[in-house]
């Protein structure tokens, strides 16, 4: 069993002829909640380990191993088991062994997840087109990107509708600065968002996106806000400024 993080720890109670020895289980009831958050879809559940292997119809100790919990209180050695695979030791009172298999609240579980969700980045266009443009001249930027996103997840066995829409911009000019807007910019000749380069140079421009407005829906539900926001980094596009040559022309 790998953990990547350590989860809060409770102290077992383990009784031997020689005298008392304290074992740390793997999970306490906190911790248990920690990972279960992390994983939301899984399925969780508890059996209590018992001191001889006599067990009731329903699987109860007949002598249960007690433990102390991290709250202080008698409890019970459990074996915790996530989507049927053993996963290690919990040390629980009766009611916390009772919420184990309890899922977390779905609205909880949305605004941890929100972040890790895949919210697209905005395509960046610029213009004068061609991956050039013109020096202690206006260039415009803008992006297509200004209406709101939907996307579906399961979260314990409910469909469920998260939606974001673009609330600012963040253009990166790449000659060090860089401005935030609400709107997206718009094609020539509109100059919303446009930028003068003083020299000339090679540069790298990108547009992040910030969502926000944030809401989710459960099974075709009604929607419910939530005050999730994220930046999502823009794909970088080289850009050459060039000096305009002039060029004598006969007639």
């Amino acid at each position: 069993m790998v953990l990547v993080e350590t989860p809060a720890a409770a102290q077992c109670g383990v009784q031997s002829e020689v005298g008392e020895v304290v074992e740390t289980c793997d999970y306490s009831s906190e911790g248990i909640e920690e990972e279960k958050s992390k994983d939301p879809t899984a399925k969780w559940s508890v059996r209590q380990i018992c001191k001889d292997d006599r067990r009731n119809p329903e699987g109860l100790c007949f002598n249960p191993d007690d433990c102390t919990t991290e709250a202080g209180e008698p409890g019970t050695r459990y074996t915790l088991f996530r989507d049927g695979q053993n996963v290690g030791t919990a040390c629980l009172s009766a009611g916390e062994a009772d919420i184990v298999d309890d899922p977390p609240p779905i609205r909880a579980l949305v605004i941890k997840a929100f972040e890790r969700l895949g919210w697209p980045a905005s395509d960046l266009v610029v213009q004068p087109p061609g991956g050039k443009t013109l020096v202690n001249l206006e260039s415009n930027f803008y992006t297509t990107n200004s209406t709101a996103t939907s996307i579906s997840v399961n979260l314990v066995e409910s469909n469920v509708v998260v939606s974001a829409r673009p609330i600012a911009y963040r253009w990166n000019f790449g000659d060090g600065t860089s401005m935030v807007t609400e709107t997206p910019g718009a094609p020539y000749p509109s100059l919303d968002v446009s930028h003068v380069y003083d020299q000339t140079d090679k540069v790298a421009v990108s547009v992040d996106t910030q969502y926000g407005d944030a809401s989710f829906a459960v099974n075709g539900g009604p929607p419910e806000a939530i005050p999730s926001t994220i930046w999502v980094a823009g794909t970088t596009q080289d850009l050459e400024v060039v000096e305009a040559v002039p060029q004598l022309v006969l007639e």
